[in-house]
């Protein structure tokens, strides 16, 4: 896991970010914390959505690859507490380890497994 962050003045510090995730994430998977204005650069390159959004997951697994491979790149204008910039984090991982939330029911599987990463990363939060 890498993390990079393209932002000026984050109200978070980095290593903090790393420390709350470290070892939740398994596979080659690169988070990007980027301004707004970069997601919705990207977000029109790639999705030919004219706005910004919150996450936006690039899968860069070849098909004999088992583990997520990709980047995640996440709108990072929010200040801790962390939960929300994590559920961004985890959303877009989630998204490169095969997970949708287009139906109903896979929505539901999604948005549990994202609250139990964030979960366990808020864990982490409380014991620094």
């Amino acid at each position: 896991m890498e993390i990079s962050t393209i932002l000026n003045n984050p109200a978070f510090k980095q290593d903090r970010i790393e420390t709350l995730i470290d070892g939740l994430l398994d596979g080659n998977v690169e988070i990007v914390i980027a301004d707004p204005g970069y997601m919705k650069v990207l977000n029109r390159k790639y999705r030919h959505l004219d706005r910004s959004t919150d996450v936006l997951s690039f899968d860069l697994a070849t098909s004999d690859e088992n583990r997520p491979d990709g980047i995640v790149y996440v709108d990072g204008r929010i200040f801790p507490p962390y939960e929300a910039l994590l559920e961004r984090i985890f959303h877009g991982y989630l998204h490169l380890s095969g997970y949708s939330h287009q139906e109903p029911e896979k929505a539901n599987i999604m948005n549990e497994k994202v609250a139990g990463l964030v979960s366990r990363a808020m864990e982490r939060l409380d014991l620094n």
